[in-house]
């Protein structure tokens, strides 16, 4: 009875999972166009020179040969360089209605990026302490990035 029992939980187990294909979370990359972390003069120092209709793909320190071979003809820019170069634009930029339409659009990329590290750090850091590292606490390897929305 016990046997017959667990091979049911098994096969209703198995029949649920069918088309599921789990990701791990290093390997998933957020593709923006160049244009919305601002015009080629404000965008340089994260991106490099050159045009802004190329595609970002925006990542959590993947290798660069990885990046080239998966995503070629695109720029890549680390997540957390990336929110800390559009903390520093909004911050400096003057807030006056000549700049409006470019604020609000800095803006929602740093929100689309905050959501995209967030993803990865929640799930990072909702795994029991005991699992994985020791005992050694999670919040301390990745640490929460101080911005306001």
């Amino acid at each position: 009875m016990k046997l017959s029992l667990l091979f049911l939980c098994l096969s209703l187990l198995v029949s649920c999972a069918e088309g599921f294909h789990p990701q791990p979370l290093m390997s998933k990359v957020l593709i923006m166009p160049a244009s919305d972390f601002g015009p080629a003069a404000m965008s340089a120092p994260l991106l490099g020179t050159g045009s802004q209709s190329d595609p970002v793909v925006i990542h959590y320190a993947l290798p660069q040969s990885y990046l080239a071979a998966k995503y070629p003809a695109h720029r890549y820019a680390a997540v957390v360089p990336a929110l800390k170069h559009l903390n520093h634009s909004i911050k400096t930029m003057p807030h006056d209605a000549a700049n409006a339409q470019l604020y609000a659009r800095l803006v929602a990329t740093r929100s689309r990026l905050m959501d995209f590290y967030n993803t990865r750090r929640l799930a990072f850091n909702s795994v029991p302490p005991f699992v994985g590292r020791g005992f050694m606490a999670r919040q301390a390897l990745m640490p929460a990035i101080g911005t306001t929305r």
